[in-house]
């Protein structure tokens, strides 16, 4: 078996000879490859030379003319990317051509945005040097021979406020989910005991365990019977079907719910609103379109795309993109009060979120911070990446500065999103209120 191995390899790699051969032989002139082929299949097959093989220009590369080879440019040599200039030259041109070089578009306007990101972005491990005694990265970078100290390394000298690590305790932000299903399995069987064994146990008790009880009004304000709880009004996929469904939606009120893909956007709303509506999976980009809930006729809720990674097509990616810009722009302020921006609690602001920080704080939409599935969090940890979050979102104008924590898995935390949307429909003056 080994012998006959050896010999296929060896009729393989013949054959590979075989072929880079004949491709020669027809690049010679005998055949017709691809016009503008030709000159770099060419230059392959001429033997080598001691010293530099001439490299075909590029104009030979896109030439339509299949007598252009390598010989024909021996005078001129092949055009090269002009070096940068020095920091007394004020001509930033070469610059750019020599950093696009060889990139696509899309790569160029990445670029662009990481440069403009870079410029208008605070970093937090700067300001260690003031709100403690340690040095940050700024005051690292300025001492001459100092080492260089990785982000983790900084993000362990972060000070950890002693409120912050009291809410966060009393809050049970961090506790697992195992944990809370077991504090669900006991409300439930003392609920069927104390109340009634055929009676259905609330939402809360059996899901968000950790959600707390809350007032008459809220609850009212929430729906009681099945009819009154949250429920879907329209799913929009165009800018024309947006157009269309406003209509149909009972409120003219809107709080839309933003963030990257498989963030917790759905099962948010499901926990404010203590209901099971929104559908939610694990697969990443499973809510394509736009969702409006209506919350028992005081205002509507929007499940929006997420951003970032997505298992779906690269254009139906940019469709709905494209469709979430659109609609967080042209919305206006009185139709549109907040749009709460999600993120993972593990993480903080990466890079995307960033940019779509920045692009709500330019179209001037008021927006607020909800840092999500604290429960894979340690306590410090936490505490540390909510300072990290609070300092640079302090800096964004149109921005509401109170970063919230919660978990949509044991409902921890949720609570106090439900109270803030209550009181924003109370300020609005809902008439049902």
């Amino acid at each position: 078996g080994c012998q006959k191995a050896s010999v296929r390899k060896k009729e393989r790699s013949m054959l590979g000879c075989r072929c880079r051969l004949s491709v020669g032989s027809l690049v010679a002139g005998r055949c017709g490859l691809r016009p503008r082929l030709a000159p770099v299949a060419a230059a392959r097959a001429q033997p080598r030379r001691r010293g530099r093989v001439q490299e075909p220009a590029d104009e030979d590369l896109f030439s339509f003319s299949s007598a252009s080879g390598p010989g024909t440019r021996e005078e001129e040599e092949p055009p090269r990317a002009q070096a940068p200039p020095t920091e007394g030259s004020g001509d930033a041109g070469p610059q750019r051509d020599v950093r696009d070089a060889g990139k696509s578009r899309y790569d160029k306007i990445a670029l662009r945005r990481r440069e403009h990101l870079r410029k208008s972005r605070v970093d937090t491990f700067d300001l260690l040097d003031e709100k403690t005694g340690s040095p940050g990265r700024g005051a690292r970078a300025a001492a001459v021979g100092a080492k260089e100290v990785s982000n983790r390394a900084l993000f362990r000298q972060t000070p950890v406020d002693a409120k912050v690590m009291e809410k966060i305790k009393s809050l049970r932000l961090c506790d697992e989910n195992r944990a809370a299903q077991r504090v669900a399995k006991g409300k439930m069987r003392a609920f069927k005991r104390d109340v009634s064994p055929t009676h259905k146990v609330p939402v809360q008790m059996r899901f968000y365990p950790f959600f707390g009880d809350v007032e008459p009004e809220i609850t009212k304000f929430l729906g009681v019977a099945r009819r009154d709880k949250l429920r879907l009004v329209a799913t929009c996929s165009t800018v024309r079907q947006v157009e269309e469904a406003g209509p149909r939606l009972p409120s003219n009120f809107e709080v839309a719910f933003a963030g990257r893909s498989n963030v917790g956007k759905s099962s948010l709303i499901n926990a404010l609103s203590l209901a099971t509506c929104a559908k939610s999976a694990n697969v990443p980009g499973y809510t394509q379109s736009l969702h409006f809930y209506s919350l028992k006729d005081h205002l509507s809720l929007v499940d929006m795309p997420g951003y970032g990674y997505a298992s779906a097509g690269y254009d139906r990616v940019e469709k709905w993109n494209d469709l979430v810009d659109t609609y967080l722009v042209s919305r206006g302020k009185k139709r549109l009060r907040r749009v709460y921006v999600v993120i993972d609690a593990r993480h903080g602001i990466k890079q995307n979120d960033r940019e779509f920080l920045h692009m709500l704080s330019k179209s001037k939409v008021k927006f607020q911070v909800v840092m999500n599935k604290t429960d894979a969090c340690k306590p410090s940890d936490l505490a540390k990446r909510w300072w990290h979050v609070n300092e640079e979102i302090k800096r964004l104008p149109n921005a509401v500065h109170r970063v919230h924590m919660c978990s949509c898995r044991t409902g921890a935390g949720v609570q106090e999103i439900t109270r803030e949307i209550y009181s924003l429909a109370k300020l609005i003056g809902s008439s049902n209120l």
